[in-house]
């Protein structure tokens, strides 16, 4: 089994998404602390969507009431203990908002990679059974990334990141997946209940950037209808990713 091949396939599919999503970042010029307060809640809406149309009943179909509750506990303590890791004295030449958007985007990369793991399993696990159902599994899962890129992209954005480490942030974001993938194509028919795990673990660590990262410092950039419009228009996005793909 050529190793090197499923895990080219697996970085494609999981960088290709994250990093048009952090190129679609990178085209707001010098945004308004308004335009800064819908983007987060775009993806703050998308994300929403995807736990509740994508993870979550992905999860319970595939592992069961028990394995989802487990994974969704773990998945909340890996975000604690990953904030606790996170170095912030290192950020200390950024003031304010910008260190608090570091943080922000770090805690969303931790809890992607929780999500991209599983998705690379699917994609070499399927791979092996099917090359074609490989490559439609693949291309799904990379529309998939767009605005989990874009969670990553703005944030470093308004912390002040060049375009170009942005994009290669959110372009490396797709590992997890090449490392899935590998596994997925070693293992082939791996244990159903893992897969379970993972994806409750993501949804979990997910929902918590989303309550506790991006919609409370969207309303602290500003406080308007625009804020609900935004989560509702990234919510229908993601219902679309979720439904219509």
């Amino acid at each position: 089994m050529d190793i090197l091949y499923y895990f080219i396939i697996g970085f494609i599919v999981g960088g290709t998404g994250t990093f048009i999503g952090g190129l679609l970042s990178v085209m707001i010029p010098k945004p308004t602390d308004k335009t800064t307060a819908s983007m987060l809640m775009l993806a703050a809406g998308i994300m929403l969507s995807v736990i509740s149309f994508d993870l979550m009943p992905q999860a319970y179909e595939i592992g069961g009431f028990f394995i989802v509750t487990l994974g969704l506990v773990f998945g909340l303590f890996i975000v604690f203990f990953a904030e606790k890791l996170i170095p912030m004295n290192k950020f200390d030449k950024y003031k304010g908002k910008k260190s608090n958007y570091i943080k922000m985007s770090l805690i969303i990369i931790i809890s992607m990679s929780l999500h991209n793991f599983p998705e690379g399993i699917a994609v070499g696990s399927s791979a092996v059974y099917s090359e074609n159902l490989g490559i439609k599994i693949g291309i799904l899962i990379a529309a998939h990334d767009i605005p989990e890129g874009m969670s990553v992209g703005i944030p470093l954005i308004m912390a002040g990141a060049s375009p170009l480490s942005v994009l290669l942030i959110t372009l490396m974001t797709g590992m997890p997946t090449a490392f899935g993938a590998v596994f997925g194509a070693l293992l082939g028919n791996i244990s159903k209940y893992f897969i379970g795990f993972c994806l409750s673990a993501a949804a979990s660590s997910m929902l918590y950037v989303t309550s506790n990262e991006l919609i409370p410092e969207a309303n602290l950039l500003h406080r308007g209808k625009s804020n609900a419009v935004f989560i509702l228009i990234g919510f229908i996005c993601g219902c679309y990713l979720s439904f219509a793909m």
